[in-house]
């Protein structure tokens, strides 16, 4: 479980810090466009700080669970958009309801890991993240273009020795639940379910 903890929470920081650095590295190396080097640097710098509170923020995260799944995954795709500057969109569907943390947090951490995934392997690619609230489960779909290349060459399971999807999958069947990743057409969609139990609070 700490390995799990370790991996989501580091490697989605550590894994965009990484891109953004490369960014500015290629302005500096490539374009000589100083000014735009350092904006880089600047947002990584912030992206640093809010790896850190993430990293506080989930030694925490089954104790206090403050906003919704929803409010979460919104912030994530507005963070996303921020700092990749592609188009995310984000959608639900069914009554909304109060969920256990664990769930939100596997949720959540799927959707991060789908997004990290879609920025390294399918860059300036349209992503699109629904969340379905049904009676008995939650479904949560992340599908992402893949700029034209075959899914082999863009596939998240190549990279890092496809632990990431690994993770999300050990994180998912310790709650019952389900992950399905792959190619289907020109996307590549990642299908996270999870039961939950029907005397869950709705709000």
């Amino acid at each position: 479980r700490i390995a799990r903890e370790i991996h989501d929470v580091l490697a989605h920081s550590l894994g965009a810090l990484g891109i953004q650095i490369q960014a500015a590295k290629a302005m500096l190396t490539d374009h000589r466009e100083v000014d735009q080097a350092v904006d880089a640097l600047a947002t990584a710098q912030r992206m640093a700080a809010d790896g850190l509170a993430e990293t506080r923020r989930a030694v925490h995260a089954l104790r206090v669970d403050t906003l919704s799944l929803g409010e979460e995954i919104s912030a994530v795709v507005a963070t996303h958009r921020q700092r990749y500057h592609v188009p995310v969109t984000f959608e639900t569907s069914g009554p909304t309801r109060a969920l256990p943390p664990d769930v939100s947090l596997a949720l959540l951490r799927a959707a991060q890991e789908a997004l990290v995934n879609a920025a390294k392997h399918a860059s300036g690619q349209l992503v699109a993240i629904r969340l379905d609230y049904g009676d008995t489960s939650m479904r949560l779909s992340v599908v992402n273009h893949l700029n034209g290349a075959p899914p082999e060459a863009t596939s998240p399971s190549s990279s890092a020795g496809g632990y990431g999807l690994t993770g999300m999958r050990e994180r998912l069947r310790l709650l019952r639940g389900t992950l399905l990743a792959g190619p289907r057409d020109d996307e590549w969609a990642v299908t996270a379910e999870l039961p939950i139990a029907q005397d869950v609070t709705t709000g």
